[in-house]
Parts: structure tokens; C-alpha cells; sequence
């Protein structure tokens, strides 16, 4: 495969437009020449909350997630013009600005840069890990994220072309407790999807992770919505820990909640697609 050029553009946050002050929160890089478009973005707020205190947390979540699944449905229209009837754009602003537009009050996009790379999706990965992943404390003594899991496992199902646009954020209020959903969809009921990455290093943080999202579960649970709870589960990647893996799931079934394994992603995609067209 032989270099392309690309162009990037910085996605940036600010609580005062009036300070001054921002921080990258994602990145968005297009590859003319092979119609790459990846949006990369961070849930992450522990730096955020230091650069500007008090934050809305699930707000913040939901307008990541938002612009993620914008991206998602702009690339989908691009790799649909298998004809090239629409003209392709030279730079990422133009679609960037698809997504986000100008005068969006928090968030802005960064001046375009660019280069040239044999792969976008690498670049695009490393350009995030430099200048956004690096500056992010790991939640937990993790090897992978939650985030992590759901981006490089579970993220491609729900851009699915047959089910994306049933997809939305939705918020579970519960008597104790309430919670914001990224992904969701309503057949009736509610059905919403957390991710829960079990790869972690030490094994009590398993189960004790397990215990904390039984409860929860439980919680949410008793909202009037009488919703669906789904678990997205990453595996530990350390044999040590696989038996501390099979008490967590033995721990949040007791929540009368669906898993769904990394393993298992394809069955769930072509299951949950099966479901969505009976809508139809």
C-alpha cells in the first residue's frame, strides 16, 4: 500500500469561550484517496474537571457519543457513493464541520493539519494516543478501558447500516438512582447497552467491578420504564485472572441482565439485526 495524504483536525472543549481555555477531546482525520473517515474521541473527564472544575459528566459523555455517531453516518453516505456522483471533499474541515458546525458554543475544531501515511486508521490512532490518550488517567488498572472495548468491538455493530438509526443516548431514572445510556434503542421497551471491561490486571477488581454494576443494575432496574439492561463484556486478556472473569459474569447475571461476550460480537450483530428489520 503506498503513502496518501491525509488532513486532521482537533476536536476542542471549552467551559468560557470568554477564557480562552480548551482541551482536545477527539480527533477527526479523512483520506481523500481512499475515503477514510475516522472520528476518534475521549469519554474521559478527569482532565477536563482539573482544567475547569465542576462538569457535567453525562453531558459531556452524550455530546462524544453524539459526534461519534454523526461521523458514522456522514462515513456511511461517503462509502455509499460507490459512483462518486457527490464531489469528495479535499479536506477533513468540510465534513468536520458537518458534524460540528461553527459557533457551537464548548466545542470547536482546531485549524486542519495534515500529512501523508499508508495507513489512516493507524494514524489516525496514533495521532489520538500523542496529543489526547496520553494526557488521560486510566480509570482503573486496566490493560483495556471500557471505552477501549467498545470502540474496537462493539462500536462496528451499532454502526451498522440496518441499525444505526434506531440507535440513541437515553437516560434510565430509577427511584435511587439514574444513568445515561450511549447506546439504546426501543422495541416496546427500552434496551440499553453498557460496556464493561473485566481486563483488568488485578482480579479483585473484577469482581469487585462486577459487584458495583450488580448493584446498579439492580437500581436501574426499578425505573417505571421497566427497561433492558445489556452488559458488553471485554475478556480479561491475562489467563490468571480468567476464573475471577467467570465469578463477574456469575455476579451480574444474578442483575437478570444480558452479556454479551467480545467473542460472541458477531452472533449479537446479526441477532440484533434480525431484530431491528421485524420493526420494519
Amino acid at each position: 500500500m503506498s503513502d496518501q495524504p491525509y488532513s486532521y483536525a482537533f476536536l476542542r472543549y471549552r467551559q468560557n469561550p470568554e477564557a480562552g481555555e480548551f482541551a482536545n477531546i477527539g480527533v477527526a482525520l479523512w483520506a481523500p484517496e481512499s475515503r477514510f473517515l475516522g472520528f476518534q474521541g475521549s469519554r474521559r473527564f478527569s482532565r477536563l474537571t482539573h482544567f475547569f472544575g465542576d462538569l457535567d459528566r453525562d453531558g459531556y459523555r452524550l455530546l462524544v457519543s453524539h459526534v461519534e455517531r454523526r461521523f458514522d453516518l456522514l462515513n456511511e453516505r461517503l462509502q455509499a457513493d460507490a459512483l462518486g456522483i457527490e464531489p469528495v471533499p479535499e479536506s477533513i474541515r468540510e465534513l468536520a464541520l458537518q458534524v460540528v458546525p461553527e459557533d457551537e458554543g464548548s466545542v470547536f475544531w482546531s485549524s486542519t493539519r495534515g500529512g501523508v501515511c499508508e495507513n489512516p486508521n493507524a494514524e489516525l490512532a496514533g495521532i489520538y494516543s500523542e496529543f489526547i490518550g496520553r494526557f488521560n488517567d486510566p480509570l482503573e488498572h486496566s490493560r483495556r478501558d471500557d471505552e477501549q472495548v467498545f470502540r474496537e468491538t462493539f462500536r462496528p455493530v451499532f454502526a451498522d447500516t440496518a441499525i444505526a438509526p434506531l440507535i440513541t443516548e437515553h437516560r434510565i431514572e430509577a427511584p435511587l438512582l439514574s444513568h445515561v445510556f450511549k447506546t439504546a434503542w426501543k422495541n416496546g421497551i427500552w434496551h440499553v447497552y453498557e460496556t464493561l471491561s473485566f481486563d483488568l490486571l488485578k482480579s479483585e477488581d473484577i469482581e469487585a467491578k462486577a459487584s458495583k454494576w450488580l448493584g446498579r443494575s439492580i437500581n436501574l432496574k426499578k425505573s417505571p420504564e421497566n427497561p433492558r439492561l445489556h452488559f458488553l463484556l471485554g475478556k480479561p486478556s491475562l489467563e490468571r485472572n480468567r476464573s475471577a472473569y467467570g465469578k463477574a459474569k456469575d455476579i451480574l447475571a444474578g442483575g437478570e441482565v444480558g452479556l454479551i461476550e467480545e467473542d460472541a460480537v458477531v452472533d449479537f450483530q446479526n441477532a440484533l439485526r434480525s431484530e431491528v428489520r421485524r420493526l420494519g
